[in-house]
């Protein structure tokens, strides 16, 4: 249907799996329309969401001229989710997908401290690498409060530290600090180091990394996930005996069940970033992220969190998770799509209120 409109079935795709999560993630709805009306081919993607970032890296700079600071640190982070958005599934040109992922990360970097609470860039070691992160913690109640607890927040195949921060919002609201990452094959660290099957490597390097925070709790330590990211967090609370609580939204138990169904951007995404040569090795490889012998280990709490209606993962993957792990629980959405996207309040607000209260999370008092 779509190639008889004249429009690559790829974008078609693109729209049709992704539109509720770039506007609940930080893209104004204007802007997604905007920029889709002038892609009709793949190929231009990367290139026109590039076009309506520059657009607001123009009010940024004409902000900071005129020392608006406020404007010019929403239009940075304004302009770093559409360069995101260029280049989150975009492989067939490496060297224009690799200068969008750097304009997101730059672009953002501007626009960090601007948050509230602000986001800082810290470095979490990692082998002989280091992973880049943002570390955002609430206000403090007073001198007398105690440090809060942590979420720790995994990106999916194609998100990125910088899009987790529109749900890190529901995390801090009800006080709990995040540390959003970029782990193997995701956002800065895609260049550097390929997908990482057992994510407790990533898990276990983060939570060293809260325990040399004196302003955390890491004795409360929770994980969530997305998507790909739902997988990891679920694999972390398996073998991460520290970690006291997780949310695994919309991740799959078994990359591989599905692997024909998948958009071929996906597939080709995947492919990129573990490394594999060809199709059928990139097959092969996502057979290697599987909680068949995790699941049974998963004996802290875990909310399992799922739409019905996802196309991308289907519920076959939370179902069996959740009948598999003894700490699990499932809140499925019968309406929802991937990531619930089309339910972002609803779901976002119930599984940060799941998580707060396993983490012994003090909410702030409004106006406080």
């Amino acid at each position: 249907m779509a190639e008889e409109h004249g429009i690559d079935p790829r974008v078609a795709t693109a729209a049709a799996h992704w539109g509720p999560r770039f506007v609940n993630n930080g893209t104004d709805y204007l802007d997604f329309e905007r920029t889709l009306a002038r892609i009709s081919r793949w190929e231009d993607w990367c290139r026109e969401w590039g076009r309506t970032a520059e657009g607001y890296e123009t009010i940024a700079r004409d902000a900071e001229e005129a020392t608006r600071v406020v404007t010019a640190m929403e239009a940075w982070r304004r302009a770093a989710m559409c360069w995101h958005w260029a280049k989150f599934v975009f492989v067939i040109d490496p060297d224009q997908q690799r200068r969008a992922s750097d304009r997101t990360v730059a672009c953002f970097a501007k626009g960090a401290a601007g948050l509230r609470p602000p986001a800082e860039l810290v470095s979490v070691p990692y082998g002989d690498t280091r992973l880049p992160a943002y570390l955002r913690v609430p206000a403090a109640g007073g001198a007398e409060a105690d440090p809060p607890p942590v979420v720790v927040m995994a990106p999916g195949l194609d998100s990125v530290k910088e899009e987790l921060q529109a749900t890190a919002e529901y995390f801090l609201a009800r006080g709990m600090a995040v540390l959003a990452l970029d782990g193997p094959g995701q956002g800065e660290s895609e260049y550097e180091l390929p997908i990482e099957p057992a994510y407790e490597k990533v898990a276990t390097a983060a939570v060293d990394f809260c325990e040399g925070r004196p302003e955390l709790d890491a004795a409360r330590v929770g994980m969530f996930g997305v998507s790909l990211g739902g997988y990891y967090a679920a694999r972390a609370m398996a073998y991460e005996p520290r970690l006291r609580a997780g949310v695994a939204l919309a991740g799959p138990y078994r990359f591989d069940l599905e692997w024909d169904q998948l958009p071929p951007m996906t597939r080709d995404t995947f492919r990129h970033r573990s490394g594999s040569a060809d199709d059928d090795a990139a097959r092969a490889y996502a057979a290697t992220l599987t909680l068949e012998d995790a699941a049974a280990r998963i004996v802290s709490p875990l909310l399992v969190v799922h739409g019905a209606r996802d196309t991308l993962v289907g519920r076959v993957h939370a179902d069996r998770l959740a009948a598999e792990a003894p700490g699990a629980e499932l809140l499925m959405y019968e309406d929802g799509n991937h990531g619930v996207a089309n339910r972002a309040f609803e779901s976002r607000s119930a599984f940060a209120d799941w998580l707060g209260a396993r983490l012994g999370a003090v909410t702030p008092t409004p106006g406080g």
